[in-house]
């Protein structure tokens, strides 16, 4: 799987099963993510393929990229119930979000247990978003050129959020 941090609490975690990186979020409203440690990349493509296992459709999972420290990153989430967002968070704690809103998507495999496969492709500053190799939006931003990578789940009302993160692959675009 790689050199992820994994740590967590009682509110939530991270683990190891099977071959799989496992997020757990027992809190309503909370985000919780895992690092890989290195390294740092600035053109890359990413896929990895993302199950909800439990808990409310509502919640969200995804990536973190070009992170260049616990608050200043690019977030690419999709939630069970086939919605997805893109957004970048700001040194001063502020979201810039690329869309509206959350956009519902027919290219996102909706409920539990289902598998859907996120890619991002970053190149310079155009990052293009995919979920099961369909292209969802393109974002034309270059205030992060590098940093390191993140696979994260949030949840908003409800906890008992459970996602399995799995096949993890960056290469060279």
């Amino acid at each position: 799987m790689g050199d992820w941090l994994i740590e967590g609490d009682d509110a939530g975690r991270t683990a190891v099963l099977n071959d799989q990186l496992i997020i757990s979020i027992e809190e309503p409203n909370l985000l919780q993510y895992t690092t890989l440690n290195e390294p740092i990349f600035a053109d890359f493509v990413l896929e990895v393929e993302a199950t909800q296992l439990a808990g409310d459709l509502e919640s969200s999972f995804g990536v973190l990229f070009r992170m260049q420290s616990p608050g200043q990153f690019y977030r690419f989430d999709i939630t069970g119930s086939g919605m997805y967002v893109l957004e970048r968070h700001n040194v001063d704690g502020t979201w810039t979000r690329f869309l509206e809103d959350w956009v519902d998507s027919e290219a996102i495999k909706q409920g539990l247990t289902v598998t859907n496969r996120l890619t991002v492709v970053a190149q310079g500053p155009l990052l293009s978003f995919y979920v099961n190799d369909q292209l969802l939006q393109q974002v034309n931003d270059g205030s992060y050129a590098a940093g390191q990578i993140a696979l994260n789940a949030g949840t908003f009302g409800r906890g008992g959020l459970e996602v399995a993160f799995d096949n993890v692959v960056v290469r060279n675009p």
